[in-house]
Parts: C-alpha cells; sequence; structure tokens
C-alpha cells in the first residue's frame, strides 16, 4: 500500500473517532467479561500502558488495585470525554498520542493494545507498534491485545455480520484497499461518511507478528465477548496475552 494511502487511512480513521466520540463512547460505558482478567498481570504499585484507550473503560478494572494507568489514543475527542469521567481519579491519567510514537523503553509492567491494531493498514506499522510496545515493558511485562474478527459466522444476533464489507470489492476498489481480509466498516448502518479501515487478522498472522516483535506468547485464540475461547466463525474478537523475557 503506497504511503499516501497509509496516510490517508490513519487520518480517516482519527477524524472518524473524533466525529462519533460521544456516540461511541455510549456503547463503551463497560468492558465485555473476557476483558475482565487483565488486573491478573499486575501487581500493587504496577504501571499500565493503556494503547488506544478511546474513553478509557478499561481503568474501570484496575479500580482498587494501587495501579498507575496511563491511556493514550490519538483521538482528541475520546481523550476529553476520558478525563471528565476519571476527573476525580488520581491514578488515572490521559495523554493524546499516537499508537506509532516511540514509548518509554523498560517502563510498563502491563501494555494493553485493545481494538487498535487492526485499523492499523500495513504490515511495517502493525510491526512498529508492536516492537515499540515490547520495548517499553519491563522484562517480565505482559502485553494483551485483540483484534476484531470479521469472519464470524455469527454474534448470535445477525449472522455473516461482516462479510458484506469483506466482499464489498466496489467500496474496497474505490478506496485502494485489496486484501481479503481488509474492509471498510461504517459505524452505523447507512453511515458511509464514517467508514473504518479494519484489517481481520488470522491466529498465524497475528502469532508471527508477535514472534517478529520478540514477545513470547502465553495464549491466543478467538473469543466471545464473556471470555470463552472458541473459533474463527464463532468469535467476536482474537485476543492474545504476550510476554517480555
Amino acid at each position: 500500500m503506497k504511503n499516501n494511502k497509509v496516510n490517508t487511512i490513519l487520518t480517516q480513521t482519527r477524524n472518524i473517532y473524533n466525529t462519533i466520540a460521544p456516540d461511541f463512547s455510549d456503547t463503551r460505558g463497560k468492558w465485555w467479561q473476557g476483558f475482565g482478567g487483565f488486573h491478573q498481570y499486575t501487581k500493587p504499585g504496577d504501571k499500565v500502558l493503556d494503547l488506544g484507550c478511546g474513553n478509557g473503560r478499561m481503568a474501570d478494572i484496575f479500580e482498587g488495585k494501587n495501579i498507575n494507568y496511563l491511556g493514550i489514543d490519538n483521538s482528541e475527542e475520546l481523550i476529553k470525554i476520558a478525563k471528565e469521567r476519571f476527573k476525580n481519579k488520581t491514578w488515572v491519567s490521559f495523554e493524546v498520542g499516537d499508537a506509532t510514537d516511540t514509548l518509554p523503553a523498560n517502563n510498563f509492567d502491563l501494555v494493553l493494545i485493545l481494538a487498535v491494531l487492526h485499523h492499523i493498514p500495513t504490515q511495517q506499522l502493525r510491526l512498529k507498534i508492536l516492537t515499540n510496545t515490547y520495548n517499553s515493558l519491563k522484562p517480565g511485562g505482559h502485553l494483551v491485545i485483540s483484534t476484531w474478527n470479521l469472519w464470524q459466522a455469527t454474534d448470535g444476533k445477525k449472522n455473516f455480520r461482516y462479510f458484506k464489507h469483506l466482499f464489498n470489492y466496489q467500496q474496497k476498489i474505490k478506496h485502494g484497499i485489496w486484501n481479503l481480509s481488509d474492509a471498510l466498516v461504517p459505524w452505523k448502518p447507512l453511515a458511509s461518511k464514517n467508514l473504518r479501515y479494519v484489517h481481520s487478522f488470522h491466529q498465524s498472522e497475528l502469532k508471527k507478528l508477535l514472534l517478529q516483535a520478540g514477545f513470547e506468547i502465553d495464549w491466543i485464540s478467538y473469543e466471545k465477548k464473556d471470555g470463552t475461547k472458541t473459533d474463527i466463525f464463532h468469535g467476536d474478537n482474537l485476543m492474545a496475552v504476550a510476554v517480555k523475557k
């Protein structure tokens, strides 16, 4: 993918999330049940980075755990919402920043990258983000990562929910996107101006990237929203936990 197309996709993604920030935040009031066990990778006094934090909802997981939480997102509007939401929490802080930015080395005990990497349009940039994350972790630190699974056959309500976007080649060609696992997913039905680029990772693909970045993988699996591990046709997300040895 050419650099101008990559930059266009990244800029459009940021602008879309700025535009939809209030509505998007309203749908992200709490974490899914499968996300609730992340504090098991921390101990009192640890530092947590939530890269692509959105409205900061994951900070709630660490309430009362004596954790220092930093949320970073490139959407200024979502960061405003996050700051207001947690304005009375002294252990929580937020910054506007980009996932591709260099991070402080050996600084964090846990990094969360949830529903972020699938918005990044090239393998080179995805690997850069994971390598930066690896370098930012202390030895023994963990990365928890999730990406959307567009290949799910059913989410319990709709069958083949995302297939129409994966196979919408008229739209994909118009935007210069060719990969079968790439799609342009609207924020809401008929919201044609708010098309978000999404790459649906296969398990082997994400595993390879994590290993290339230097991580050892604790586990990787497709999951339902309640945390049940499943296969590619029934998982809402592809999730992995990796460690810096």
